[in-house]
């Protein structure tokens, strides 16, 4: 082995949950899964030379909350002897996935849940733990001497989905004028042969071609993308989900198997495309005339065998993010008798669990902003960490909760790299990450989502402005 040399591992499980259990993402969706499409998995791969080590992992799941992200990376930081920075928990956000939390992303079993739900999702919980501490684990022990080298394909299958009403509101549906990324970026892990060991790739889009009336555990798209790497490539493939806030497929929520395999296909085949662009073996070209019996040069690449990289290298930040500022103590009063009025007579009225189920969570929220302000608590933070991982001419951004994509352009723009590449949903979801404008005018990702995701409040207008900037400052620590 060359001395300093990268090598890389890779690992994958099922982490489907038993049928009967809770689906997330869709508040009025309380009834368990009936069915699979296809399993949900977890792939791990680990990269490394003598001075780092780093863990990316992909599951599809829609999310998990930051103390659960925190405990996984935690753990696998102490099973391999490195930090827990150093591990990227990302996960495909899949909205016909499990619940994976207890207090936000939808599916929550503790509000309105019955008691064997809250029991299924803590053995699930507590299963999910250790099976990816182990996982990161097995792909830690398949290492083997590796090169690796970036690209970055194209898929226009998605579409902005901050659509405006005649009211100047928005609200989610389709707006062809809103802005989009429709780059697949990849990074190609092959061993010292040029044989295929891993691919990462992903798309900056809502994995949610089918609707909240499908039934069956599926990773959605990024299960098709994953399917068509690995059968073309014979790489296995990790998916990472972009600046997907504001994204949504062409075929949001049709409930259609075969848009699903038509969004997922073209993405998958995009990377598979830029997957053989990639020469992962640094070479040159010999050129030689008089060794064929006519006038034709003979061509041979010439392989070197030097350093399998240049440049392995990692940078986190602690971002802050300030929210909007708490009402006062009677408006606050009085949204939460409101909402109690609403949820005692529904279930006065013998409303389905389907209809009073999301006014239980706006309940909950609302009881807690009086609490918060009979403290005499007005305004709060959210806090978390953001990561860059460099790899010769591949670059890796990552953050938590759902960015918008305009915080993903303009965190590429601000990069040097020759391929960036930018995932949200990695390392916990507490929050989306609205642009200014959806933030001054309101809609789903500032108003409802604060409820789903149980914050104070909504985050203030400068939201992206603060983590564009953090990111543009750990790029230039990276790439100087």
């Amino acid at each position: 082995m060359l001395k300093n040399s990268l090598t890389a591992g890779v690992a994958r499980i099922d982490i489907t949950p038993p049928l009967g259990f809770r689906m997330a993402g869709a508040m009025r969706r309380t009834e368990g899964a009936t069915g699979i499409e296809s399993p949900l998995l977890a792939t791990a791969l680990v990269l490394a030379d003598d001075l780092l080590k780093i863990v990316i992992i992909s599951c599809d799941l829609i999310g998990l909350d930051p103390p659960l992200a925190n405990e996984i990376r935690d753990q696998i930081g102490k099973r391999l002897s490195i930090s827990s920075s150093n591990v990227v928990l990302g996960c495909t956000h899949t909205h016909n996935g499990p619940c994976t939390s207890r207090g936000n992303i939808g599916g929550v079993h503790d509000i309105g849940g019955e008691a064997w739900e809250i029991e299924a999702l803590d053995v699930y919980i507590g299963n999910l733990v250790s099976q990816l501490v182990d996982l990161a684990t097995t792909a830690d022990q398949e290492r083997q001497p590796a090169r690796a080298s970036g690209g970055e394909g194209t898929a226009r299958v998605s579409i902005n989905r901050e659509e405006i009403d005649s009211k100047g509101k928005t609200f989610v549906g389709q707006n062809p004028d809103g802005l989009t990324d429709h780059s697949v970026p990849v990074l190609r892990v092959d061993d010292l042969e040029g044989r295929p060991i891993a691919v990462i790739t992903g798309y900056a889009c809502h994995p949610v071609s089918m609707g909240y009336e499908t039934y069956e555990f599926t990773p959605d798209f990024p299960g098709v993308v994953r399917r068509v790497v690995e059968r073309v490539t014979g790489a296995t493939c990790l998916y990472l989900t972009g600046a997907a806030g504001n994204q949504a497929s062409l075929s949001f929520l049709q409930s259609d198997w075969g848009e699903m395999e038509r969004m997922g296909g073209q993405i998958g085949a995009a990377a598979v495309q830029e997957f053989y662009r990639i020469d992962t073996r640094p070479h040159k070209i010999i050129r030689e005339e008089g060794k064929s019996l006519s006038d034709v040069a003979h061509y041979t690449k010439e392989f070197s065998t030097g350093s399998t990289h240049q440049n392995f290298s990692i940078e986190t930040r602690q971002v802050t993010v300030p929210l909007q500022q708490l009402p006062d103590l009677e408006t606050a009063a009085d949204q939460f008798n409101q909402v109690q009025k609403r949820v005692a007579k529904l279930t006065a009225q013998g409303a389905p669990k389907a209809v009073i189920y999301p006014q239980m969570l706006v309940e909950r929220w609302a009881k807690g902003v009086l609490e918060k302000v009979e403290a005499g608590i007005t305004e709060e933070v959210l806090t978390f960490e953001i990561q860059g991982i460099r790899l010769d001419d591949f670059v890796l951004l990552t953050m938590p909760g759902e960015p918008f994509v305009e915080i993903g352009l303009e965190a590429k723009e601000n990069s040097s790299a020759k391929v960036t590449m930018f995932a949200g949903y990695c390392n916990g979801i507490q929050a989306y990450w609205p642009s200014p404008k959806t933030i001054n005018v309101g809609g789903m990702a500032v108003e409802s989502a604060v409820k789903t995701y149980n914050n104070s409040a909504p985050p203030v207008a400068e939201t992206a402005e603060i983590i564009v900037n953090d990111f543009s400052r750990l790029s230039h620590a990276l790439v100087s």
